[in-house]
């Protein structure tokens, strides 16, 4: 007989409510209350890096062009990144997150998971440890975030979702399947517009119930590899661990993807994709004070092959631009003008300084503004814009 007792696992997940743009309003008074927009460069031609809740109300999202922004909200006032700042609140914020609990695993800037299996009794103790947490953290950075927890990182990152904006969610597995069913497909981190489109067209599912209903191998034959996630994803099944940073060290590797509105060949929009890409692995990296020489760009077509293309760069990098344009000479080795459904970047091999060489100046190391300043005086403002989807063909990747 195995007397081996297994407690059911506490899992937590806090998401900071729109991170950057609640940080201005913070810190500018006159900001609260009205639909602002964080972007790197405040111009027509840049693009929205996140929006404020009044902003998001007029339909304005992460990676909207600035000048399709302005059109929704005549009123809305665009703030320039603050990296450094902003890189400052999140670890305040990780300095909070381990003096609460030892199983925390940062997954982004304004994200973090928290194991409190071993923290708490049970969900009821873990609401007033959230509770308590949340104020914590308000009353000594004066932000707010939305608490999701649940019994796996799945849903206790849907419950985070599911509780936005300053709200507090728990999915306790004897209730999983009731909120699970109802629910839109894109509902899951994970589950893009594309998917969601290719469910509806293929299976004529539109939520997690009907999404349930469709076998495995069914799923495997539209979606491949793809498809073991959504199975289990329509179960509420999430078996991965929280691993804290002590455990993991420096990351190996740090990418982002994202599966374009729709396919695709526009030139401009999967420029932009990128650009906006390259913004959010070179914050990651330089919240760790990396350097990569490893850069990997990831393409899926609208017929689900995907293609992989990676370069060692001579020197380290982590500033967005370098990123970008090391990006767009890979991928212009690799795309053929097919239709694209997803675009990824990922960074590896990592030093935690610059390589410079014998002639090298310690003034080269510029910040990201100084460079872009100086890349729009040599070669012209176009060079160094975080561009915008500007619906026009152009003839060269470059």
């Amino acid at each position: 007989m195995d007397n081996t007792y297994t407690k059911e696992r506490i899992i937590m997940h806090i998401d900071m409510d729109a991170f950057f743009a609640s940080i201005e309003q913070r810190d500018k008074p006159w900001l609260k209350g009205k639909p602002i927009a964080i972007s790197n460069i405040p111009e027509e031609r840049s693009v929205v890096a996140t929006a404020s809740y009044e902003a998001r109300k007029f339909d304005i999202h992460s990676a909207m062009p600035v000048k399709i922004a302005r059109k929704l909200c005549p009123d809305l006032i665009i703030i320039k990144t603050d990296i450094d700042k902003y890189r400052k609140e999140s670890s305040k914020l990780l300095s909070i997150f381990n003096k609460f609990c030892p199983a925390v695993e940062q997954t982004s800037i304004d994200e973090a998971f928290f194991d409190l299996t071993y923290t708490v009794k049970n969900f009821d103790d873990a609401k007033d440890f959230a509770i308590k947490l949340k104020e914590f953290i308000y009353n000594s950075l004066h932000l707010p975030l939305t608490i999701g927890i649940s019994y796996n990182k799945l849903l206790a990152k849907l419950a985070s979702k599911l509780g936005k904006p300053n709200g507090l969610k728990i999915i306790k597995p004897e209730d999983a399947d009731k909120i699970l069913e109802p629910l839109p497909v894109g509902k899951i981190s994970g589950i893009g517009k594309q998917t969601e489109r290719i469910l509806k067209e293929k299976f004529n599912v539109r939520t997690l119930g009907e999404l349930k209903k469709i076998p495995l191998l069914k799923l495997a034959s539209v979606f491949h590899s793809q498809a073991v996630f959504l199975y289990n994803a329509a179960r509420g099944i999430d078996n991965s661990k929280v691993i804290s940073d002590y455990e993991k060290g420096n990351p190996k590797s740090i990418g982002n993807s994202i599966t374009l509105r729709a396919d695709t060949d526009d030139e401009e929009y999967i420029k932009s994709t990128l650009k906006y890409l390259s913004e959010k692995v070179g914050l990651r990296i330089r919240v760790y004070h990396l350097y990569a020489k490893t850069i990997t760009i990831v393409v899926r077509y609208k017929d689900f092959s995907t293609f992989t293309h990676r370069k060692t760069l001579s020197k380290a990098i982590n500033s967005n631009y370098e990123i970008y344009i090391h990006a767009l000479m890979l991928l212009k080795t690799i795309w053929k003008g097919k239709k694209i459904r997803l675009l990824g970047i990922s960074l590896s091999n990592f030093k935690d300084h610059i390589e410079r060489g014998l002639f090298d100046k310690e003034d080269n190391l510029q910040t990201l503004e100084d460079v872009l300043d100086r890349l729009k005086m040599r070669f012209g403002n176009k060079a160094a814009d975080y561009g915008s989807v500007i619906l026009v063909k152009t003839k060269g990747m470059i």
